[in-house]
């Protein structure tokens, strides 16, 4: 009997061959549009996710929970949040890229991307939710709490960016080639999943109520505090990935340029590139 996914196995591996040097350039870019989405999406979180959280966990009011807020507070998350989502937002832009790359429905797409991105990154996820909320973190199962609201969450989010994106490639098959159109694009996508996604993000924020202060079902679900937790999640992610979008095209032009140098020198090429790491946290923890 004949094997049918032994026989495309190949012809895969003979694309991503021929491919190779334009897939790593895609794998650059996505990472890099995740890498400035991280930045922007962890200055805007800084200010607003501790807010968020109040806002979508505890059911506060949005005016209770800035009272709570500070500028040092503002200083503190956004040390974390800016590791967690070089981590995490560059991850994802990759993962997605790569599954964008299978033709498969993007329904099947989503599941995928959205089981592999919430399985590796919970625990930072959790880790920065704590955080923001000055909770401890008491182990391990702290760190996978909510484990399958989120993978819902996140599931959905890939459906419906994948299904998004692939509507708005069909209306316009240039959108992601002028600056502007790019921006706006992917603002307008991103805005989509997480409204969604929303209900998954809702369902979470259930399950991560303290035990003393748990709400029944009934009382927790608030219209208005939903959209108002949903609106200003969904700006800052839309607004991060659509920065990062507008600057990967530059990345990948620069990575064009030094890419030759790891060809001809890649021990030496790496070396640099931790030196400049290394500079750079020395600063950070200088200054």
């Amino acid at each position: 009997s004949s094997c049918q996914p032994c026989k495309l196995l190949p012809a895969f591996a003979a694309a991503m061959t021929a491919s190779s040097d334009n897939f790593l350039t895609k794998v650059v870019g996505a990472a890099s549009q995740g890498a400035v989405g991280a930045v922007v999406g962890a200055a805007l979180s800084s200010v607003t996710e501790p807010v968020v959280n109040k806002v979508l966990v505890e059911r506060k009011s949005v005016a209770s929970a800035m009272q709570e807020h500070d500028l040092e507070k503002i200083k503190q998350f956004f040390q974390t949040a800016v590791s967690t989502n070089f981590i995490k937002f560059p991850f994802f832009e990759v993962v997605n890229m790569i599954m964008a790359n299978v033709k498969v429905a993007p329904e099947i797409r989503g599941t995928v991307t959205g089981i592999v991105f919430t399985t590796a990154t919970l625990p930072l996820t959790n880790y920065r939710f704590r955080k923001s909320m000055n909770l401890p973190v008491e182990g391990l199962s702290t760190l996978y709490q909510a484990y399958l609201p989120t993978v819902l969450r996140d599931i959905i989010y890939g459906i419906a960016r994948n299904r998004a994106t692939t509507i708005m490639l069909s209306r316009d098959r240039d959108a992601f080639k002028k600056p502007l159109s790019r921006f706006l694009t992917m603002f307008a996508i991103v805005m989509v999943a997480c409204v969604t996604s929303a209900p998954g993000n809702e369902l979470r924020g259930y399950v991560l109520q303290p035990p003393a202060k748990k709400k029944p079902f009934s009382e927790f679900f608030d219209p208005a505090k939903t959209a108002r937790s949903t609106t200003i999640g969904g700006i800052i992610m839309s607004s991060s990935l659509a920065t990062g979008a507008l600057c990967t095209p530059y990345v990948e032009m620069l990575w064009g340029a030094v890419k030759p140098l790891f060809a001809k020198d890649p021990i030496g090429a790496v070396t640099l590139m931790l030196v400049v790491m290394d500079r750079w946290q020395r600063r950070k923890l200088s200054s």
